[in-house]
């Protein structure tokens, strides 16, 4: 029994790694980054590489949720900003303690989450349109608490959640493993999470089957905001600060890592763990720019080309499934 179970295992695992495309551009990523420098394998790089995997990894986890029932939240890099302010201005501002400030920060992105949620569910806006209008609206609210400056954290512990290490593991990297965990499970072993699936595959049939597409969309939704909550609260710990401008990059750097560790904007298809490949790829590429020096406009260049390059892979992957399950029913009527 020991040695099926055992067989089986391998049997997923190799199966997984077959599937994922993007260790096509991971593996010779990290045999070019490790010929160029002989830091990438040191130990300090490779924790802040971890840190910078943990931001994006977190969020991703929410990310991959709405990506699969076939919608989009481009405000979470605002929701990040607005939770990292709101947890030290309720801190250092308003004098509340720690616990306070971190419990007001990510509530703040579970509210923002649901917010997007409401528009989308209740009142049938594009996921597109409306997490376009929350980030505006999410951006606008930092920049107003914060007059436009960034507000720094005086709470000396604070900051050690976002620099801190268990043993040689920066904590971000245990937050991320933490919740991670949770993602997989959630999806893999909750009605919740088959309901998701379900929903991306075919959302008439998933609602004519019973399933209360509204309340499961919702719920991805709020899922995201409370993942970039928690995220802009690490952030946050990590600058010392509240910026109203830091998250600006994290839409565009989570949804290219979720596609390309092959989540479909169309929906239902592709797993979290193979879109932690995607944000692993995306951590390397971000960390082997810097190590080479370069400029930052250029690597914003380089990463929406690679948007570009995912989506267009998406849109092709989606027409050959569309076509396959269409010769399949007419096989099937015939």
């Amino acid at each position: 029994m020991k040695n099926i179970i055992q067989k089986s295992l391998q049997s997923g695992f190799v199966t997984f790694l077959k599937n994922q495309k993007v260790l096509a551009i991971l593996i010779p990523l990290l045999i070019l980054v490790s010929t160029q420098s002989n830091k990438f394998w040191s130990l300090y790089n490779l924790q802040g590489l971890w840190v910078i995997i943990a931001m994006d990894g977190i969020m991703l986890v929410g990310m991959v949720m709405v990506m699969l029932t076939a919608g989009l939240d481009l405000s979470i890099g605002a929701i990040m900003s607005l939770a990292g302010v709101i947890c030290v201005y309720l801190m250092n501002e308003l004098g509340l303690p720690m616990w306070a400030g971190i419990l007001g920060g990510i509530l703040v992105g579970a509210l923002g989450g649901a917010m997007n949620g409401l528009f989308i569910t209740a009142f049938k806006i594009n996921p597109f349109i409306a997490t376009l209008g929350t980030m505006i609206t999410f951006e606008g609210l930092a920049m107003t608490i914060t007059d436009g400056y960034p507000v720094v954290n005086k709470v000396l512990i604070f900051s050690e959640i976002g620099r801190g290490k268990l043993g040689i593991i920066p904590i971000p990297a245990i937050i991320l493993a933490m919740i991670f965990t949770a993602g997989v499970i959630f999806l893999h072993y909750t009605e919740t999470g088959r309901s998701i699936y379900a929903i991306g595959g075919n959302e008439e049939a998933a609602h004519a089957s019973g399933i209360r597409v509204k309340r499961v969309k919702f719920i991805t939704y709020t899922i995201c905001g409370l993942t970039a909550g928690i995220s802009g609260v690490i952030l946050a710990s990590r600058l010392s600060t509240g910026s109203p401008i830091v998250g600006s990059d994290s839409a565009l750097n989570v949804i290219t890592a979720a596609m390309l560790g092959g989540i479909s904007m169309s929906g239902g298809v592709g797993t979290l763990e193979g879109a932690f490949l995607g944000v692993l790829t995306m951590g390397v590429l971000s960390n082997s720019f810097n190590m080479m020096n370069i400029q930052a406009y250029y690597q914003q260049v380089i990463k929406g080309i690679l948007l570009l390059v995912v989506i267009v892979i998406d849109r092709v992957s989606a027409n050959s499934r569309k076509k396959a399950l269409e010769r399949t029913r007419g096989k099937n009527q015939a």
